[in-house]
């Protein structure tokens, strides 16, 4: 049974614009002082950059990387072009396991080894002869602390 699961994705949302709305709509007068200092709301959306194409939504499903303080029904956003691997969790394919999340770590002689939150799980080495997908780098985890 897999620990992950790929979350859907929907068209990207587009943010609306006044013209959108109203596109006959005229402004007139002077812009208050106080828009000038207003501040944007925060966005979870800009900052994960969720909605572009190389960035995926992963659902973990199990207790499998409490080791690594991430816990089921946590969010992880995946950057499936990011090149950079050392010291990163990644999600690798690791055949008939399905997709798993990883901590890749070089050795003393400059392997790369694939680490797993549970010590008792057994390293594979990432550049070693059997070929291994890395399907993206987790760049943020998402956990829901309140209901």
């Amino acid at each position: 049974m897999s620990s992950l699961s790929i979350l859907a994705r929907g068209e990207r949302l587009r943010e609306r614009l006044l013209t959108d709305v109203a596109t006959d709509l005229r402004i007139t007068g002077f812009q208050s002082p106080a828009e000038d200092e207003k501040e944007e709301g925060l966005s979870l959306d800009r900052l994960t950059g969720l909605g572009a194409p190389h960035i995926w939504g992963v659902q973990v499903l199990d207790d499998s990387l409490v080791g690594f303080g991430i816990f089921r029904g946590d969010r992880l956003i995946v950057n499936r072009a990011a090149s950079h691997l050392d010291d990163k969790l990644v999600v690798v394919d690791l055949g008939g396991e399905g997709y798993r999340v990883r901590l890749a770590q070089r050795d003393l002689f400059g392997g790369r080894w694939l680490k797993a939150a549970d010590p008792v799980v057994p390293d594979v080495q990432l550049d070693g002869e059997e070929i291994i997908e890395v399907w993206g780098v987790v760049s943020w985890v998402v956990s829901r602390v309140a209901p």
